[in-house]
């Protein structure tokens, strides 16, 4: 019968990676840190495979220290914390910064 229907064969496994990699993902907390580091390594990935200009690489590790910055007078202001609201523009800050690390690897692909 699954042999009959190769088009809904297809559509199901791509469910089952989506489905499986979405859990993955979901499984695992990333604190503002890990995510900093683990940006902070892909912009170096990028710029080391000449996905970067030294310009884009200079600017995105820039933006990367400024977060970090942020988050330390944040902390420096509440007692060594983090409040909800700071995590929050924190999380912004780094999906911003992780969007355009995005963008610009993509977009030297296409030239």
């Amino acid at each position: 019968m699954l042999n009959r229907y190769p088009a809904i064969n297809g559509m199901l496994v791509s469910l089952l990676m989506i489905t499986s990699t979405s859990a993955t993902f979901a499984a695992h907390h990333w604190t503002v840190t890990q995510r900093q580091q683990a940006l902070l390594s892909e912009i170096n990935s990028a710029h080391r495979h000449n996905q970067l200009t030294l310009k884009e690489f200079n600017d995105l590790t820039e933006e990367q220290q400024k977060i970090v910055s942020k988050e330390q007078s944040m902390k420096d202001k509440n007692g060594g914390k983090l409040s909800q609201k700071d995590l929050t523009t924190l999380e912004r800050n780094l999906n911003d910064l992780s969007n355009k690390i995005h963008k610009k690897v993509l977009d030297k692909r296409v030239q």
